[in-house]
């Protein structure tokens, strides 16, 4: 059988597709974190008037090409931006993504380290004052990334979402229930992504019940042994009715940050006492997968 020009470019296109896959979850090391904490474009983002206008600290992650891409805003949790979400930022830009990840912490002078991991004492003490960034001036700052992000000519407009972490994964979850007040151009956020958002500390409180419906796609990925999180309280989002397609994937055995390198840990928060984090290969790998195909499915 003669094999033609255009057939062994598609197997060739494809063993290429199928290696980045793999090398998106295999074999990640601290190197790699290293090599993504330098990789991000520092720049400033104009703050939203809604908010309290203040300009922030972001850094760029994008494809190497003009574009236009489909754009991810990140949001860090209550101990700011760490490295291994840093690696997120750059591996998902390998993709075809551009990723904006917003510093809530730094221009407003609490926090503005990105290298060191949750050992560092000044995360634990701004992770134990984080709601001096409270998760409206959140959304507010995920706003302010969503213009600019809409102003270059390399995003494509109509494709923008949000990813998140604890407290950011949260508020990424608040900026979909807002969506109809925020009244973005081009549709607003049109996908998230939520690593353990904390949604048992958010379910039955008032500002929860008083937003809006979640209308555009959703993703949590959760460990079920973290203390911080609860299984009923996914059961009770899937079943609220939400017009969104909601994929909700709690890994068995997985503690906190299970996608963090990491021996099993615990830190102290002064409202819940200690609880564990540990790195969790097979739901790192899991959710390595479920980010991919979500992001295909929904921003590509």
């Amino acid at each position: 059988m003669r094999l033609t020009t255009s057939f062994l470019f598609s197997i060739f296109v494809c063993g290429v597709i199928i290696s980045a896959s793999l090398n998106f979850a295999n074999a990640i090391t601290f190197k790699d974190y290293d090599d993504a904490v330098t990789a991000g474009k520092k720049l400033v983002v104009k703050g939203a008037p809604r908010g309290d206008g203040e300009d922030l600290d972001a850094l760029l992650f994008k494809p190497v090409n003009a574009g236009p891409y489909p754009a991810l805003i990140a949001l860090h949790g209550a101990g700011g931006i760490f490295p291994y979400q840093l690696w997120w930022a750059r591996e998902i830009s390998k993709l075809g993504y551009v990723v904006l990840f917003i510093d809530h912490y730094c221009t407003r002078g609490y926090l503005c380290e990105h290298a060191s991991d949750d050992t560092d004492e000044r995360r634990g003490t701004i992770m134990r004052n984080w709601q001096q960034v409270d998760p409206k001036q959140r959304v507010m700052d995920a706003v302010a990334g969503y213009i600019w992000l809409s102003n270059k000519n390399y995003v494509n407009k109509d494709k923008i979402g949000l990813i998140g972490w604890s407290w950011g994964g949260s508020s990424a979850m608040f900026a979909q229930k807002l969506a109809r007040r925020l009244s973005l151009s081009n549709g607003g956020f049109k996908a998230t992504i939520s690593f353990y958002p904390n949604l048992k500390y958010l379910i039955d409180k008032p500002q929860w019940e008083r937003t809006g419906p979640i209308e555009q796609p959703l993703l949590i990925l959760y460990g079920k042994d973290d203390i911080l999180e609860f299984d009923e309280a996914y059961k009770v989002l899937q079943s609220s009715g939400f017009p969104a397609p909601i994929k909700i994937f709690g890994f068995e055995g997985a503690y906190r940050k299970f996608d963090e390198l990491g021996d099993y840990r615990t830190k102290y928060h002064p409202t819940i006492g200690d609880f564990p984090k540990a790195f969790d290969k097979k739901a790192f790998e899991r959710s390595v997968t479920e980010v991919k195909n979500f992001l295909t499915e929904y921003l590509n």
